[in-house]
């Protein structure tokens, strides 16, 4: 169904405006926009960052972890750095941890206060290496502490679950890829093309998506069920998976779509469902990895999607197609977002205040 029409998220946001979670969601088109107009002049990145760039590592938790993870794909695909993603808790237990001051260290924090990445980012900082901060917040403790930052201008993000600050973040992680690139003389055409039409097209994706009530309707039965995806789509299906189970109380979890069948497939003999994200840039791996489930297991699929003439599941949750591959990642972003909340709707959850969930903030 179209959300624009049949959904109806827009009507149903304007009746209700209490539901931060959905008003946060319905946003992220215009703040991406905003971002992009912000840094990118005449096709032309204008951002703060080191002119050589050779390695890169990102410190993080929760949601800004699963972010990291894609701007990980970003950083090597786009600027060809190598980069390693981190935990803050483990990097803050890790005793014989190493830190190398040849490298840029980002810290992704939407207050700018999440305790863990804070005290990562001060061990850092006092070693002598470049700190790159990532935040919401400019009046925060990474800010200040850091020597290269963006504000990611996101506006007050009052749901728990994060969404509009981590697109932002996402999408400021993926213009940090491109300018390191044009540091180092790489041709990024192809990358800046169309990137002022990024507001246009995810609004495209949100407006057109079909069948994410009928998804929601059927995943709101099960109390658990896990998420696969290869590539970018694993660190989106661990963002899917994260979100179902902080909105929604569902035991959720994301797999590799290669690794799943390594001995966790074993968890479809109880489950009859799974949540499996493939998109237009697929390899034949992933194809034969969906067959092998389906032959040996027959799950109930629930498949997002932008080229639905590949699979016959039993409900496709189809997006359009979209080149762009900032926009294909923000497109199964909200669209999982969206899937997300119309599953803790349906079971007459609270969005914005999880039960025991706030902000990690000390």
């Amino acid at each position: 169904m179209d959300i624009s029409k049949n959904g109806d998220f827009m009507a149903f946001w304007q009746k209700n405006k209490k539901i931060n979670m959905e008003q946060e969601i319905l946003e992220q088109p215009a703040v991406i926009a905003a971002l992009i107009d912000k840094y990118v002049k005449n096709y032309v990145l204008v951002l703060d960052i080191p002119l050589n760039v050779d390695n890169i590592k990102i410190i993080a938790s929760g949601s800004s972890y699963n972010c990291a993870l894609l701007g990980k794909r970003f950083f090597e695909l786009i600027s060809g750095v190598k980069t390693d993603v981190e935990f803050s808790g483990e990097f803050l237990c890790e005793k014989s941890r190493i830190i190398d001051k040849n490298t840029l260290y980002f810290f992704i924090s939407q207050s700018g206060e999440t305790y863990d990445t804070t005290s990562a980012a001060k061990i850092i900082k006092e070693s002598g290496c470049k700190t790159f901060a990532i935040v919401n917040n400019e009046n925060s403790t990474l800010w200040e502490l850091c020597d290269y930052k963006i504000n990611i201008n996101a506006g007050v993000e009052n749901s728990i679950a994060a969404t509009k600050s981590f697109s932002a973040s996402l999408c400021v992680l993926y213009l940090c890829a491109i300018k390191i690139a044009q540091n180092k003389l790489k041709d990024v055409t192809g990358y800046m093309k169309n990137i002022k039409e990024t507001q246009e097209n995810i609004q495209n994706i949100i407006n057109k998506t079909k069948n994410i009530d009928k998804a929601a309707d059927f995943l709101a039965k099960y109390a658990a069920f896990p998420v696969v995806g290869q590539g970018v789509n694993y660190a989106l299906a661990r963002e899917c998976a994260l979100k179902i189970k902080e909105t929604s109380y569902i035991d959720v979890n994301a797999y590799s779509m290669g690794e799943f069948v390594h001995g966790h497939v074993a968890v479809l003999n109880k489950i009859d469902t799974l949540i499996e994200i493939i998109t237009s840039d697929f390899c034949e791996f992933e194809l034969k990895t969906l067959t092998k489930i389906k032959k040996d297991y027959n799950p109930k699929s629930i498949v997002i999607t932008d080229c639905d003439e590949y699979f016959e599941e039993k409900i496709s949750i189809l997006m359009p197609h979209c080149e762009d591959m900032l926009v294909r990642v923000l497109g199964v972003l909200i669209v999982s977002q969206l899937l997300a909340l119309k599953i803790a709707l349906k079971l007459k959850r609270d969005v914005d205040k999880p039960q025991g969930l706030n902000k990690v903030v000390s």
